[in-house]
């Protein structure tokens, strides 16, 4: 029979939870040996249980012989010289030390705990490993390449699984409320696949979060292993536990190890991806059975998974940078306009419905003096003058605001369980005064979550409290998530207050009129950069997959069929290394022009990326995509391109099956793609 807790009883375990000492086990795994030293490495204080494993001196002899005896002169001289004034080794040390007649080579981490220095030895394999290096750079150098964050991400769980050989690579990213979901994965056949599944906050708890900002690399190499005692358990002149945070051979915690067990792991290796607002994911690791890897591997997975990051904010700085630029186009506009007053309202007709595009909005207000103008779904004048009173009161403080889930936030009162969920909200601001806002409002946006098991906190009752331990299950568990609309990013604030600034001046000097015919181009420049490809004026791989997305939803709506065809220009390197890039250009540019011309006005071409193509066909079946295709084929084979040599495609063809994703439905087009290549090029192949 269950034990039914409180709420109360729930939230004392949860906070009990986020207390465990996890940093000071007063154990480590049993994968090396540890030593605990005092501040200037003369005395030996503790050592781990198994040191005779690896040294030749017990834990219990290690403080009579001292730190020399133990280590060697010249690997403490060494370790001394490497942390004076520092926190921890700048990398770790290689060492040979004789063990049982026999010279065993170590690899050597130090680092400072409190007043303690902590030195931890791994053991080496007995052959060096001199393919790793060359295999490393190989998968660097392709990672480095990647132009798409999901490109970047699927490269790095194959490339890490190749290299290390576990059974599931996967990357697991955190949202705003610590929730984490699997974005990308590598796995083998005999283990579950957790792509696009959530996992709770509770399952990376705050202190294991601080501890990946401490230690990127958290490894596990036999989650069934026993754990070493230190010895003594505690410091001998503090009576404290040793703060383990920076090593890597701290043990692991029960209920990790539970957790890890329920979910089927043996091993496993975790490294942090950190953002520039913190942590922003893990790469994941898991093996089926213990499975160690060398601190070689280990270090080298590291560095893929710190390339990858840096390469992905990369990309996402790049992204953002396009979508300010197309800010800062429409400010340039108005802070170079001179002109009479139009007023809010007539400014909103105009080009409310730009802002709206550019910010993802349903509804866009001007709360200015005692006007209000709104433009799309919004609610209704007093409630827009309760959110801008509000706002400029004392609790808002008169500063940018954003939420997206009104329900739950301070204007619950205002909105209660209204269709708006996201607010955005911009001072209109000169010096000291705020005569108005900028509102933007987004509507909810209903999500259906796949959870890895059912993500509730279910405490056990153990020496008569409620302890909280590990789900068993990881089945997967829909859940409709409701009262949220889509997040704001850093971005979009970013753009809305750098707006907001510009519409205050122009407010305040009544400088709007002359504004108008400027910035309805600056918004036609705005949608034509965030839709349309530059060089071949189709559109661009955003606004395809935007589309790809819509017609997927209106397929299983209506039961609609639609089909994808992606197809590739046949040795276009040759093009470009024979004739020049501008001939490259050239042919991508005449390509596009003659499909265009073949298709119907309510097919969409895009391009996908380089030489890649994309045709979506709306109400086609697979004979109907298949006939597509072949016109297609024929037509490029066909054209007359001065200046190059003649022109083929290879066209990968699929169609819309339930449940299918735009994920699913470009993999399949993607293989049909690659099929027509190895068989020849200039065909077209089918995957439906």
């Amino acid at each position: 029979m269950s034990t039914r807790f409180s709420d109360a009883e729930v939230l004392a375990a949860l906070e009990e939870c986020a207390r465990e000492p996890i940093h000071q086990p007063d154990a480590i795994q049993p994968d090396g040996c540890l030593l605990s030293l005092d501040h200037a490495m003369e005395r030996v204080l503790q050592a781990s249980a198994n040191l005779d494993a690896y040294l030749d001196v017990t834990a219990r002899d290690a403080p009579v012989a001292g730190p020399s005896r133990v280590l060697g002169a010249r690997l403490l001289g060494r370790l001394r010289r490497e942390l004076a004034g520092r926190g921890q080794l700048p990398s770790a040390l290689v060492a040979s030390r004789r063990h049982a007649d026999h010279v065993r080579r170590y690899h050597v981490l130090a680092y400072r705990s409190g007043n303690r220095v902590v030195i931890e030895l791994e053991p080496m394999g007995g052959r060096r490993e001199t393919p790793l290096l060359s295999a490393v750079n190989r998968q660097l150098q392709a990672l480095a390449r990647a132009e798409q964050p999901s490109t970047l991400l699927d490269g790095l769980v194959e490339g890490v699984r190749s290299l290390a050989g576990f059974d599931r690579v996967m990357v697991y990213r955190f949202d705003e409320d610590g929730h984490g979901s699997v974005v990308a994965e590598s796995r083998g056949e005999k283990v579950d696949s957790y792509l696009d599944h959530h996992f709770p906050a509770s399952d990376i708890p705050p202190q294991v979060r601080r501890l990946y900002s401490i230690n990127a690399i958290r490894s596990i190499p036999d989650a069934t292993a026993d754990a070493v005692v230190l010895v003594p358990d505690r410091d001998p002149e503090g009576g404290v536990s040793l703060d383990l945070s920076a090593g890597m051979l701290r043990a692991v915690s029960p209920v990790h190890l539970t957790y890890l067990r329920n979910m089927g792991v043996g091993s496993s290796l975790s490294v942090a991806m950190h953002g520039d607002d913190g942590l922003w994911g893990l790469l994941a690791c898991h093996g089926r059975t213990p499975r160690r890897i060398s601190p070689a591997l280990r270090d080298a997975v590291a560095a893929m998974v710190y390339m990858a990051t840096s390469r992905l904010l990369l990309l996402q700085s790049r992204e953002d940078a396009r979508y300010l630029q197309r800010v800062h186009d429409s400010r340039g506009l108005l802070t170079r306009e001179r002109g009479r007053l139009q007023g809010p309202a007539k400014l909103l007709r105009r080009h409310g419905p730009e802002w709206l595009a550019l910010f993802g909005a349903c509804g866009v207000a001007l709360v200015y003096r005692d006007q209000v103008a709104r433009v799309g779904r919004l609610p209704g004048r007093a409630r827009l003058l309760q959110v801008a009173e509000y706002l400029s009161g004392p609790i808002g403080r008169g500063e940018a605001w954003y939420s997206r889930r009104l329900r739950s936030s301070p204007l619950a009162g205002v909105f209660g369980k209204s269709q708006w969920c996201g607010l955005l909200a911009v001072p209109l601001s000169v010096g000291d005064s705020s005569p108005g806002w900028l509102l933007l409002f987004r509507p909810e946006q209903v999500e259906t979550r796949v959870w890895a098991g059912k993500p509730q906190d279910v405490p056990v009752k153990r020496e008569g409290r409620p302890v909280l331990t590990p789900r068993s299950s990881f089945a997967s568990w829909r859940e409709e998530i409701r009262g949220s609309s889509l997040p704001w990013t850093p971005v979009e604030h970013r753009a809305a207050v750098e707006l907001g600034e510009d519409l205050a001046v122009l407010a305040v000097s009544r400088e709007f009129d002359e504004l108008n015919s400027r910035l309805i181009e600056a918004n036609r420049r705005l949608e034509h950069l965030a839709h349309t490809d530059p060089l071949t004026g189709t559109w661009n791989r955003y606004r395809v997959e935007q589309q790809i997305d819509a017609e997927i939803a209106a397929a299983e709506r209506y039961d609609r069929r639609c089909a994808l065809l992606l197809f590739d220009v046949d040795h276009f390197k040759q093009i470009n290394d024979c004739y020049g890039h501008e001939a490259g250009d050239r042919v991508l540019t005449a390509l596009a022009a003659q499909v265009q011309r073949m298709l119907r006005g309510s097919d969409y071409l895009g391009r996908w990326g380089g030489e890649e193509f994309v045709v979506l066909a709306t109400n086609s079946d697979a004979d109907a995509a298949g006939f597509l295709g072949e016109r297609l084929r024929q037509s490029v084979a066909g054209m007359e391109i001065p200046g190059t040599q003649p022109v083929t495609v290879s066209v990968g063809v699929t169609t819309w099956h339930p449940g299918d994703n735009r994920r699913s439905m470009v993999a399949r087009a993607d293989q049909a793609m690659y099929r027509a290549k190895r068989e020849g090029r200039n065909r077209v192949c089918s995957e439906v």
